[in-house]
């Protein structure tokens, strides 16, 4: 008999498709999961449509080359940077983009110069952009903003990772293991 309950209670654990409380817990709040995505691109074309400026080349801190483009229509340090030796094969795209109103950080309102560009490029290097860039604005903070408040999000697919935080600050890249 206790084989029986045992074999019983096996099968209902592997009827409940091995999710958590946690999971559960949140599919009924409301809360979206974590999306999961499948890499176009991690090349040159993903600032395709981007409204940037000219180019400038260099190398980032440690020494790889790379091309630094502004962000038209936006000062303050506001860019976008490829890296990698190979335009057709990059090691990460990385970037930062803050609007401000008065002087005041106000995150990244919905077709704002920030939000357009980094849904652009979510949607040039990745499969289901939208919910992407949904999901990444609102977990970093950069929908309803605050400057007390820090945040940040992360989407990994195998070896590449989109990542922003509520500095504007974000990230596609490839990781290293």
């Amino acid at each position: 008999m206790q084989k029986y309950s045992l074999l019983l209670m096996s099968l209902m654990l592997a009827a409940c498709g091995g999710q958590s409380d946690q999971t559960a817990g949140e599919a009924q709040s409301g809360v979206p999961p974590k999306p999961v995505f499948k890499v176009k691109y991690i090349d040159e074309t993903a600032i395709n449509g981007l409204v940037l400026g000219t180019p400038q080349a260099g190398q980032a801190a440690d020494g790889r080359p790379s091309v630094v483009y502004t962000i038209e229509k936006i000062g303050g340090g506001n860019q976008v940077e490829l890296i990698g030796g190979r335009s057709n094969d990059l090691e990460m795209i990385r970037g930062k983009c803050m609007e401000t109103d008065g002087g005041k950080n106000i995150g990244w309102p919905q077709n704002g110069i920030c939000h357009t560009l980094f849904a652009k490029l979510v949607d040039n290097v990745a499969q289901d952009g939208v919910k992407l860039t949904d999901y990444l604005v609102s977990h970093a903070g950069l929908k309803s903003y605050s400057e007390n408040k820090s945040g940040y999000a992360a989407v990994q697919t195998g070896r590449y990772i989109l990542e922003a935080d509520n500095d504007g600050a974000f990230f596609f890249r490839r990781r290293n293991y």
